[in-house]
């Protein structure tokens, strides 16, 4: 099998190699640069996600825990959970299922944010700390207020959607619900 997949990944780089330099004849011993050897690399491995039904909704400058992600989540080990953030587009956070708690949860949406942020080339900085000190993490209108809570206990499945709700404050006192 590790075989077909090295015959496979060869003739996505010849095909490759051919459409980059058409005049070059099948005998000739083509040089490259470094420059030119990363574009054809990454021209191959976005030739490779976008052939592969699994991996085809990731983005071409992919990450190592993102394609683990993907693989995960298509194997039945991890949930993806999306973010409804009003006005923007939802994100998408992938989690495992077991003893995931309420503070992973939150890690994992920062270093999803984060990524995102950094592919759309923004270069913001967000105070978590600002952020879960003025909102709640919600789903169903269900505080996840506990941070060593399992996220199970909140009835969170594959595919929920979370959302922020700003807490309330009364006489610049947090109130307890």
């Amino acid at each position: 099998m590790d075989i077909t997949k090295t015959i496979e990944s060869e003739n996505t780089m010849k095909d490759t190699q051919e459409k980059l330099y058409p005049d070059k004849t099948k005998s000739e011993t083509i040089q490259l640069s470094h420059h030119e050897l990363i574009k054809l690399t990454k021209v191959a491995i976005d030739n490779i996600i976008e052939s592969d039904p699994l991996l085809s909704g990731l983005p071409s400058d992919v990450t190592i825990e993102e394609l683990k992600s993907q693989i995960a989540v298509a194997q039945g080990q991890a949930i993806t959970l999306f973010l409804n953030r009003g006005e923007l587009p939802k994100l998408a956070v992938v989690v495992p299922p077991h003893d995931t708690t309420v503070l992973d949860l939150k890690k994992a949406i920062k270093r999803h944010m984060s990524l995102s942020l950094k592919r759309e080339n923004i270069k913001k900085k967000i105070s978590w700390k600002h952020i879960w000190k003025k909102y709640h993490l919600c789903f169903e209108h269900i505080k996840l207020a506990n941070n060593n809570e399992n996220i199970k206990t909140y009835g969170i499945a594959n595919k929920a959607e979370l959302h922020f709700m700003k807490k309330r404050r009364e006489k610049n006192k947090l109130v307890k619900n």
